[in-house]
């Protein structure tokens, strides 16, 4: 036993040395990117092999609660030790995405949205799909777990399933009180489309009571709210028409029907049907919901009779066409395109609701037009970091997104 111990610990020092010798070759060999690559790869092969150590682990010993045995040994929470188990037990019914983790062709979080997709639409359909797969290692892991969403939905559309109704029946909120703050608390899991409905009437308040804290800031600092306090404040607005500082009713609808510009919170979801679907005649084409995914064609039943609905037009080549160049701003129709074309902001998972519409060619700058081919929506971070770079480096190549 005694020898056992000893030839373990051997190994493991020989593992110590082997990984200090690795670590210096990357951090003073390699160049920025190299080595930051290497170190993605390296990250992504360790947590292959905690997978599939889990894996062996678990099947050894099914009667032991092994995500306690993960955190113990680990030293992450409960909830990333569990992630850790599911993920273990799924990987080895993918043996694609098991091999590209362990290559350290795709991360951890890659493989975790794969494994998600194969909970609800079959790991031989995800396995099946090697577009898909091969996407994995070219996207960061936000952008691919919003097309593996996308996917999913569409594989249990085509299957008969209805994502949202099962959304619909597994929807519930908590109203609780924390007992060390006394501060409460509401959770909420909506189904997606109402979610958006949501998020969108929270992003309008949201903005406009971020100007009111901009204009206060300008003249005592400490009144400005921190970003999680301004959405607790919205939430609370949204929910009681109270204002939050001073629970006061808020003003009411003027004689138009509509609540004061500061409260007022237009929302908007964007569905794209191809006529066929409307007129019935193509019963495998396209129904979307932008920023949800796929749904059935029995969702164009369910809308309101006033219910807006625009037609768009399309070049050969599939693209959104160009709506004119009369104003700076983009106006509706441009907005509307760009949603369908994009779903969101082109660098990350952030919705339209959240964006701004950049010109790639600059308006002064460049003289570029407000054409629909010159226009990309981005959210605000992401403006501010293109208009920031522009600046430093004036002469370097234009920046233009990739289609989604």
């Amino acid at each position: 036993m005694n020898e056992e111990l000893n030839g373990a610990t051997d190994s493991s020092g020989e593992v110590d040395g082997l990984l200090a010798r690795l670590e210096h070759v990357i951090t003073t060999g390699l160049s920025f990117d190299d080595g930051l690559a290497a170190a993605k790869r390296m990250k992504a092969r360790s947590d292959s092999l905690i997978c599939r150590l889990v894996a062996r682990r678990t099947a050894s010993r099914p009667d032991e609660d092994t995500v306690e045995v993960v955190r113990e040994q680990t030293g992450v929470g409960k909830r990333d030790a569990k992630q850790l188990v599911d993920v273990s037990q799924v990987l080895k019914n993918l043996p694609g995405v098991d091999e590209k983790l362990a290559s350290g062709e795709i991360t951890f979080g890659h493989a975790k949205a794969l494994v998600n997709a194969a909970g609800k639409a079959g790991a031989d359909v995800v396995e099946a799909d090697k577009e898909l797969l091969n996407k994995a290692g070219k996207e960061p892991v936000d952008v691919f777990s919003r097309r593996v969403g996308r996917w999913t939905n569409r594989q249990l559309v085509q299957s008969g399933v209805d994502p949202l109704e099962r959304q619909r029946r597994a929807r519930e909120a908590k109203l609780w009180v924390e007992k060390e703050t006394g501060l409460g608390v509401l959770l909420a899991k909506l189904p997606a489309d109402r979610y958006q409905h949501l998020r969108q009437a929270a992003d309008v308040l949201y903005l406009r009571e971020w100007h009111e804290d901009k204009e206060a800031g300008e003249g005592d600092p400490g009144r400005v709210r921190t970003p999680g306090q301004r959405m607790a404040d919205v939430v609370f607005m949204l929910l009681t028409n109270r204002h939050p500082a001073t629970g006061e009713m808020l003003p009411a609808p003027n004689n138009e029907g509509t609540r004061p510009d500061r409260i007022k919170a237009s929302t908007q979801l964007v569905i794209t049907a191809e006529l066929g679907v409307i007129d019935g005649t193509n019963r495998n084409g396209r129904c979307e919901i932008i920023g949800v995914g796929p749904v059935p064609h029995s969702y164009l039943s369910t809308l309101s009779p006033d219910s807006q609905i625009a037609g768009m037009l399309y070049d050969r080549a599939g693209r959104a066409l160009w709506l004119g160049r009369n104003q700076r701003l983009a106006n509706a129709p441009q907005r509307l395109a760009l949603a369908v074309k994009y779903g969101g902001c082109a660098m990350c998972t952030e919705p339209m609701s959240r964006c701004d519409i950049h010109h790639i060619q600059e308006w002064h700058g460049d003289q570029g037009s407000t054409d629909i081919d010159n226009l990309v929506p981005l959210c605000r971070q992401h403006h501010r970091l293109l208009e920031t770079q522009r600046r430093s480096e004036p002469a370097r190549h234009v920046w233009r997104p990739q289609r989604k």
